[in-house]
């Protein structure tokens, strides 16, 4: 076998030294087909949606290549602005209860048993299951002003309505029931590695339960958390049919106006500023996160 290991290698030395030619690395071969995937899905559509967020838009040609940062500026006035600012909060409370809700559960999940989990897993997992127009439908049923939790106020005498419908309430709850799975999973891998016995020691040593997780589980975990952070924070920014069906005119978001601007409108060129601005939001948060995890193994 040996043998003919060294004969092959001389003879693709020989080969490549008759053809006058440099050996390419196994791992060329292997990344190649992933990265013309990404250069011809991704970049270059990427780079067409850039330049035509600065031509003009034309009403009979929807945009000429005529260059201009108008698109750009009308970003600057404040129904737009007020846009971006309710999409950064919707993304960063929906982020903070996803944390909030889903450390405790991927804690669970990290330490029950394999019954429990194979249950729980499945539970989690259905609200993926279903698609967001399904699930926002279901939260009309809901929360509407005729809904499941009105009607059961009504029959219990209850002088006291629901009226979230049309809000950004309304959106920050379907989208935290929606993302808290993606918050989970990454969550969960991270607290599986932390051995037991490095929280039993802390225990021993006098630690409370709150000094333990500070102490023991969130920094060990962080890595974790920040993937289903980033996640959950790229995804809830980025919704279309969610604010669409459950915010009404006050919920309106970033992927509404792309949508809108596109379809009724258009605009493509100003759809494109639109989308550039959303992409340059999703690699900022992206950046935060790597930032974070590297300041984190530092740190540790």
């Amino acid at each position: 076998m040996s043998e003919l290991n060294r004969a092959i290698s001389s003879y693709s030395s020989g080969d490549s030294a008759h053809r006058g030619g440099i050996p390419i690395p196994g791992w060329v071969w292997l990344v190649l087909p992933y990265a013309l995937a990404l250069l011809l899905f991704l970049a270059a559509p990427l780079a067409n949606i850039a330049l035509l967020s600065v031509y003009t838009h034309s009403a009979e040609r929807i945009w000429l290549p005529v260059l201009t940062l108008d698109n750009y500026r009308q970003l600057l006035g404040y129904y737009f602005l007020n846009i971006i600012l309710r999409t950064l909060r919707v993304g960063t409370i929906t982020t903070a209860f996803c944390v909030v809700l889903g450390y405790p559960l991927a804690y669970y999940l990290a330490r029950c048993s394999r019954r429990a989990l194979a249950t729980a897993m499945f539970i989690m997992m259905m609200p993926l299951m279903v698609s967001a127009v399904v699930g926002a439908f279901g939260w009309i049923v809901i929360l509407g002003r005729n809904g499941l939790i009105n009607s059961a106020l009504s029959a219990l005498a209850i002088d006291w309505r629901v009226d979230v419908l049309n809000s950004e309430t309304a959106v920050i709850i379907a989208l935290v029931q929606f993302l808290l799975p993606l918050m989970v999973l990454p969550l969960m891998a991270s607290i599986e590695k932390i051995p037991l016995r490095l929280e039993e020691v802390a225990v021993n040593l006098g630690a409370s339960a709150f000094v333990t997780w500070r102490r023991v589980l969130l920094p060990l975990s962080l890595p974790g958390l920040l993937s289903g952070v980033l996640l959950c924070f790229t995804i809830a920014i980025s919704v279309v049919v969610t604010p669409a069906l459950l915010g009404g005119r006050r919920g309106r978001m970033f992927g509404n106006e792309i949508y809108d601007q596109v379809i009724t409108a258009y605009n493509w060129p100003f759809a494109s500023s639109l989308a550039l601005v959303l992409v340059s939001l999703t690699f900022l948060a992206i950046a935060l996160t790597l930032f974070g995890s590297r300041w984190s193994r530092r740190r540790g």
